[in-house]
Formats: structure tokens, sequence, C-alpha cells
């Protein structure tokens, strides 16, 4: 399993790779947005399919970490006094009273890839889940602007306000929590992988194409 895993992961970093070229030699935002939903669950299910054991906990865990991400992002919608005024785009797909049914699994999906990544070098579950979050805040800040950019959400208002980065740190830190004591954690170099190229991929759209 190792080598095909070592495969996978290559055939992951070309992917990504080519995905940076499209974007800065023949932009194709349109086709971005299309692909966005497709790439989220593709990418989650080859996460899934290196993972060793699927068990019970393991699934309940990622359904209750789905399910609260689902809900925090509709409260944070509709009062905007948890991550700020802001409201979601079409590039996520369909959703209820505003929020996409997507953004629950992206919530499921950044908790297992970081836990994932995690998993073998660190094991209190609360230092753990501080730098989970640590890492989704990270990850969130150069996703943002990436984001109003592909029509995922946008922000009344600019710049983006402080506040939306401390409760992503807070949400992430909650969230891992409740993942790791529902589940064991478990390494999984593919997951941890998804995680950090998805970041780099982020990173480097807003350094060279916004």
């Amino acid at each position: 399993m190792s080598k095909f895993e070592n495969r996978v992961i290559a055939v992951l970093c070309v992917f990504y790779a080519v995905g940076l070229l499209i974007q800065l030699y023949y932009p194709q935002p349109q086709l971005f947005k299309m692909l966005t939903p497709v790439n989220i669950l593709a990418g989650f299910t080859l996460a899934l399919f290196f993972r060793k054991k699927i068990d019970f906990p393991f699934l309940s865990a990622l359904l209750a970490v789905s399910i609260c991400g689902f809900f925090l992002e509709y409260a944070g919608i509709h009062t905007g006094i948890i991550f700020g005024k802001y409201s979601y785009g079409k590039t996520l797909g369909p959703g209820w009273q505003g929020v996409p049914y997507l953004i629950g699994v992206n919530w499921a999906c950044l908790i297992f890839y970081s836990v994932s990544a995690l998993s073998g070098h660190l094991k209190n579950p609360w230092i753990i889940s501080v730098v989970c979050g640590l890492m989704m805040v990270g990850y969130d800040y150069v996703l943002e602007p990436v984001a109003v950019y592909f029509n995922m959400w946008h922000w009344f208002g600019q710049p983006i306000p402080l506040q939306n980065y401390i409760a992503w740190f807070a949400a992430s830190v909650l969230f891992c929590r409740l993942y790791l004591s529902i589940s064991k954690p478990e390494k999984n170099k593919v997951a941890a992988t998804l995680f950090l190229l998805q970041a780099l991929f982020f990173l480097l759209i807003r350094l060279l194409v916004l």
C-alpha cells in the first residue's frame, strides 16, 4: 500500500500543479467554480480510501463535525456575529437557506485532513486540537481572497474582519476536540498531503493571480 500511496500522492501533486499552471497562464475561473465541489468530494473520497479503519466511531465523528459545521455557518450568515457579515455564492453548490450543504462536508474534510497530518506526532488531544486550530487559521488566511475571487462567498465590507479568524480558530479547536472524543486519530499521508496541497494552491493563487 505504501508504494501505491506514494504514487497517488505524486499524481495529486501533478494534478494541483497543472491546475495552478492553468490558472496562471490560461485562467478559467468559471471552470474552477464548476469543478470545486467535485474536487472537494473526490479528494475526500480518496483520503477515505487510504484510511485503514473506517468504523462507526470514525463515521460518527465526521458526521458530527459536518452537522456542527453546517449549522455554525448557518448561524454565521444569519446573524453576522460569529465570523462577520458574509454570504455564500453559487460555487459550492446547492444548499439550505443560503448555506451550501457542501460547507459542512468541507469542515469535516479539513478536520480529518489536519488530524491525519498530526497523528503520530502529537498525542494529547487538546494539544492536537490547538495545533489543528492554528493550521486551520493559516489555511483560511490564504483561502479567503481566493474564495471571494471564485465566488465561494463574499464579505459585506472589507477588509475581512479579524473576528473571522478568531472564530475559525475557536471552531476548529472545538471541532477537532469533538472529532477526537469520538474517533481515534490515524496517520494518513494522502489526507495530510491534500491539506498541504490545497493550502499551497490557494497561497500561490493569492500571490501570483490576485
